[in-house]
């Protein structure tokens, strides 16, 4: 879908079998007229909420901020690694070959990281550092993504920048316009031709679900308006043929030209599987890929003033407390353990799968729980007993510092 794409389109539901209904909140994109800033992932008042909880030593915003502060990618003394010298970043399928990829991933969360952490202490040596980070590739990624996993890799690292950039912008005052200029030409010419299209068609949903949250940020950094409009209506469109609801759906998943061609083994579709992902079957660490695009994505059009989460709120609720229910106790970190489907999953893939634990899940119960006051207790008790204490904070692709910015209590709004 091109960036022109009418912006009418972002007012459209779609389902093949029972779409879930825009309300009034939820079509706001078609009548965006001016960008709130910074506004990705955070704006001004939820970043002032992080600090004031982290001065005031409460959980789990200190732990949080003490293990960012202590990371490789928060470190004061961080120093870029990439862009390659060839200025092409080269990624086959798992990052082979890995020419750039593995430097491109660190460093762009290492940007976030450090600029989050700027806001957080006062400290203008990790804003100075997040602005080294980007100013190198903006000034030497010219040669953009190549290989098979070139648009998932764009994605990924799209997610990020934005998220970045925005806090350092609009919070500190160092970064040069012509910095700031250049690396909103990076976004557009070397990421957002490899995510804007149809490159993941009849892949797995983590492909398209990243792509779009690396166009929500692309949009909102360079105040791009169509492209804003045209990003909510595919996340309109692709939520729904990921997670699976038997109430809107039936007896089928929602499929569509260029949706994923495989739910990778699951074959069972009725109301003891509803909740159930494209790529359970697979491994959940995949879902949660998905699942932590589609809330970035989310939070980020929030921010902006359009309500993704009510709409969908049924099927995601479904979905985040039947994915919580399958981890609960989950250590794993490998994408090859395949064990037994727990008890109470009727249905489920063959009988095994993959967990994994990822450190996600808390920017959706913030928004579903403590903003809208769904209950969710599987998910909480998830992020209280696993997620928390025991999952990475940052993989370095979209799972990023998620307890740090949307951790907390119904007070954290």
């Amino acid at each position: 879908m091109t960036k022109g794409l009418a912006i009418g389109l972002a007012c459209m539901a779609f389902s093949a079998h029972g779409a879930e209904q825009d309300d009034a909140a939820g079509t706001s994109a078609a009548s965006l007229t001016t960008f709130k800033h910074p506004g990705v992932l955070v704006d001004i008042t939820r970043l002032n909420y992080i600090k004031d909880r982290v001065n005031a030593g409460a959980e789990p915003f200190l732990s949080a901020y003490e293990a960012a502060k202590s990371s490789r990618l928060g470190s004061l003394s961080y120093r870029v690694q990439g862009p390659p010298s060839n200025h092409l970043i080269e990624c086959g399928s798992g990052s082979v070959p890995d020419h750039g990829c593995s430097a491109e991933d660190s460093d762009a969360a290492a940007a976030y990281t450090q600029a989050l952490l700027w806001f957080i202490s006062g400290n203008a040596t990790y804003a100075k550092n997040a602005i080294a980070i980007m100013n190198a590739y903006a000034r030497n990624l010219t040669g953009g993504h190549t290989n098979s996993n070139a648009p998932l890799q764009s994605a990924w690292t799209a997610e990020k920048w934005p998220a970045a950039a925005e806090i350092i912008r609009y919070t500190y005052t160092g970064w040069a316009a012509s910095d700031i200029t250049a690396f909103k030409k990076m976004l557009s010419t070397q990421y957002l031709p490899y995510i804007n299209g149809n490159q993941a068609a009849g892949k797995n949903g983590n492909w398209e679900l990243s792509m779009i949250d690396g166009m929500f940020g692309i949009a909102v950094f360079t105040e791009d308006k169509a492209l804003y409009a045209s990003t909510v209506s595919l996340w309109k469109k692709w939520v729904p043929a990921y997670f699976y609801n038997y109430a809107a759906d039936g007896g089928a998943p929602v499929k569509f030209s260029g949706s994923p061609s495989s739910w990778n083994g699951q074959t069972v579709f009725n109301a003891a599987t509803s909740g159930v992902s494209q790529e359970t079957c697979r491994d959940t660490q995949h879902v949660q890929l998905g699942l932590a695009a589609v809330f970035n994505a989310a939070e980020t059009a929030y921010v902006q003033g359009t309500d993704l989460y009510t709409p969908m709120q049924t099927r995601l609720t479904t979905s985040l407390e039947y994915l919580a229910r399958s981890l609960q106790g989950v250590r794993n970190t490998s994408q090859t353990n395949t064990v037994n489907v727990p008890a109470g999953f009727p249905g489920l893939c063959d009988g095994s799968y993959i967990p994994v634990l990822k450190g996600t899940m808390e920017r959706a119960y913030n928004g579903y729980h403590n903003r809208l006051g769904v209950a969710l207790p599987q998910t909480l008790k998830h992020l209280v007993n696993d997620v928390r204490p025991h999952a990475n904070p940052n993989d370095e692709h979209d799972v990023i510092l998620e307890t740090l910015t949307h951790g907390g209590s119904p007070a954290s709004k």
